[in-house]
């Protein structure tokens, strides 16, 4: 029988184990266990690494009748964000007003700390939420990979489960199939592809973590404000906010 290597994102103990018997240990009667088997160390290495795929679950029989449910990627707490060990995290927001009509991105940069740079604009006439938090989540990993070459540790915090999951799940398999997929078009796959190729060379060093919007996580409420200034001022760039600005006068601007 071939080799399989066992995956498991939650359960007693997290890790990779290479039998069955190891795994089954740890998610057997763990609520909310999360586990797959891989065909090789190096995918099962990238699958821990990159957390649990949307359609990732227990391997537990479901009662007749019963729909599977897709989970997305962890949400990361405002005390586990505050405590996570990067020196530079950068949070990555797109907002539109209507969903479709006027949509802008927004980007906040902290470096140990402390709030360095406000980004905002990408002005679309005719966007998407999504096209602007694909936008934005680009924008983020651009300004990574620039702090990774100065050999600084660096986290991209994101509140659309879609933008992430486009990028870290879904393009690998897309790329796989030659950009398609069953049942029609990839939507938004002129901003997924640039993204996805920027990502697949930080993947190693910097990773894109989910956190609730407005949920009190100051990097998120100021992506937020410079997403809704992006419409506001109808920046078609991306344009770096005052560096002077008062915190609490940037957070009084209209949110989204």
């Amino acid at each position: 029988m071939a080799q399989k290597y066992y995956v498991v994102w939650a359960g007693r103990e997290r890790g990779i184990f290479t039998d069955w018997g190891c795994c089954k240990a740890q998610v057997d009667g763990f609520a909310g266990a999360r586990y797959k088997s891989y065909p090789t160390r190096a995918e099962a290495e990238d699958a821990f690494r990159d957390g649990p795929g949307p359609a990732t679950t227990a391997r537990r029989a479901r009662p007749a009748g019963s729909k599977s449910t897709r989970q997305g990627p962890r949400t990361f707490t405002a005390a586990e964000v505050a405590e996570h060990p990067a020196q530079v995290k950068i949070f990555a927001d797109g907002g539109c007003e209507p969903n479709p009509g006027r949509a802008g991105s927004g980007v906040a940069v902290y470096r140990e700390g402390q709030v360095a740079e406000l980004w905002y604009g990408l002005y679309n006439a005719r966007g998407t939420n999504n096209t602007a938090e694909l936008n934005a989540l680009h924008q983020a990993l651009l300004m990574a990979g620039q702090e990774v070459e100065r050999q600084a540790t660096v986290a991209i915090f994101c509140d659309s489960s879609y933008a992430i999951q486009c990028i870290t799940q879904w393009a690998s398999g897309w790329q796989k199939k030659g950009w398609q997929k069953p049942g029609g078009d990839i939507k938004n796959l002129d901003l997924i592809q640039p993204a996805f190729a920027l990502y697949t060379r930080l993947r190693a060093s910097v990773p894109v973590l989910h956190v609730k919007g407005h949920a009190g996580i100051e990097g998120n409420e100021l992506a937020d404000r410079m997403s809704i200034h992006g419409i506001d001022t109808r920046e078609p760039g991306f344009t770096r906010y005052d560096p002077e600005a008062d915190l609490a006068a940037v957070l009084a601007l209209r949110k989204g």
